[in-house]
C-alpha cells in the first residue's frame, strides 16, 4: 500500500479520536477534517500533486473512506506586487485531476490529483519556477479551501560525498553489509531565515510514489539562525549501501512550510493516541481543514555510494 497511499501517515496522524474499547473513559468524537497535502516543485512535474483525504477515528479498522474524490483542484501561478498583493495569471491556471498515469504504472490513486498533461504531454506538465507564487484552490464536498506558497531562490549544492562507513547487521537475514553516510556541502545564503528540507531517492525507492517515498524520513535540520552565511557540511545518519545510485535533493522552503513539516515530524514520533498531542502548523485556509501546500525549490546532485 505504500506505493498507492504514502499520505496515510499524515492522514492518520491527525485523527487521534478514540472510542470505547475496554475503557471506561469516553472521548469526544471529533468532526472529520479535510486533510490537504500539496506540492509544487521546479524539477519533477510528476511530483507536483495534491492529496485530499478526510480524518477518521484513530481506531477505525480500514482506510477505504479516507480519500476525498471528485473535488475541483486548481493551481495558478502569480507574482507578488509592491503593495503586497498578488497578481494571479489566470492563463496559467491548471485543473488537476484524478486518474491513471503511466509514470505510476497506470495504477489508480483515489484522492490524488495530478496535472493531466503528465499523460497527454509530459513536457508541458505543471512545473514550478523559483521566484513565483502559487495559489491552490480546492472545492470539495461543497466547501472551498485555498493556500498560497512561494518557490524561493535556489541554493546550489556544491557536492555530495559518501564516507563514515559502518557495518549494518540484519539479524532477520543473518547478513552484514557495509554502508556509508552521505554528506551534502553547500553555502548558506547571507540572508537570515533560510530553511531547508532534504530528500533522496535510490534505485529501491524510485517506484515509491510521493515525497514520502524519497527517503525513510523527511529530514528537517533546523534553520540558519545560528549559521547564517556559513559553509555547511551536513551528514545524514541514514546508511546507504555501497554501489547505490542516489539522487540527493536540497529543498529550499518558506518558514511556514518548514514549520509544518517540523511539526509533522514531532507528531509522527509521538506514541499512540494518548501521547501528548502536537499541533500541526496548518497553512490551508478554510473551515475544518489541516495540511500544507509546499513550494519546493530544489537543487539536485547524483552520486554512486563508495
Amino acid at each position: 500500500m505504500r506505493k498507492a497511499i504514502t499520505y496515510i501517515l499524515l492522514l492518520t496522524m491527525v485523527t487521534f479520536v478514540s472510542c470505547e474499547r475496554n475503557f471506561d473513559i469516553k472521548l469526544k468524537d471529533n468532526q472529520p477534517q479535510l486533510i490537504v497535502e500539496g506540492y509544487i516543485n521546479n524539477q519533477l512535474p510528476e511530483y507536483n500533486y495534491v492529496v485530499l483525504g478526510r480524518s477518521q477515528s484513530y481506531f477505525e479498522p480500514g482506510f477505504e473512506n479516507i480519500p476525498v474524490t471528485g473535488a475541483v483542484v486548481t493551481v495558478t501561478e502569480g507574482t507578488l506586487l509592491a503593495n503586497n498583493t498578488y497578481n494571479w495569471d489566470l492563463a496559467s491556471k491548471r485543473i488537476l485531476k484524478e486518474g491513471r498515469f503511466p509514470q505510476f504504472n497506470d495504477q489508480e490513486l483515489p484522492g490524488v490529483y495530478f496535472d493531466p498533461m503528465l499523460k497527454a504531454d509530459p513536457t508541458r506538465a505543471l512545473i514550478g519556477k523559483p521566484g513565483k507564487h502559487y495559489l491552490l484552490e480546492i472545492e470539495a464536498e461543497g466547501k472551498q479551501y485555498s493556500a498560497i506558497t512561494t518557490l524561493l531562490p535556489l541554493i546550489p549544492i556544491d557536492s555530495v560525498t559518501s564516507g563514515f562507513h559502518f557495518l549494518d547487521e540484519d539479524e532477520d537475514e543473518d547478513t552484514v553489509q557495509t554502508k556509508a553516510r552521505l554528506t551534502v556541502h553547500y553555502k548558506d545564503p547571507d540572508t537570515i531565515g533560510n530553511t531547508q528540507l532534504y530528500y533522496w531517492s535510490t534505485i529501491g525507492s524510485r517506484n515509491d510514489f510521493g515525497w514520502g517515498g524519497m527517503g525513510t524520513n523527511r529530514f528537517t535540520p533546523g534553520t540558519d539562525d545560528l549559521v547564517n552565511g556559513q559553509y555547511i557540511h551536513l551528514t545524514l545518519s541514514n546508511g546507504f549501501a555501497i554501489g547505490d545510485s542516489v539522487n540527493y535533493y536540497l529543498v529550499s522552503v518558506e518558514r511556514k512550510v518548514y514549520n509544518f513539516w517540523d511539526s509533522f515530524n514531532k507528531a509522527r514520533s509521538n506514541a499512540g493516541p494518548f501521547a501528548t498531542p502536537v499541533s500541526l502548523m496548518n497553512t490551508i485556509s478554510g473551515n475544518n481543514v489541516i495540511g500544507c501546500f509546499s513550494g519546493f525549490s530544489m537543487s539536485t546532485k547524483s552520486l554512486v555510494v563508495q
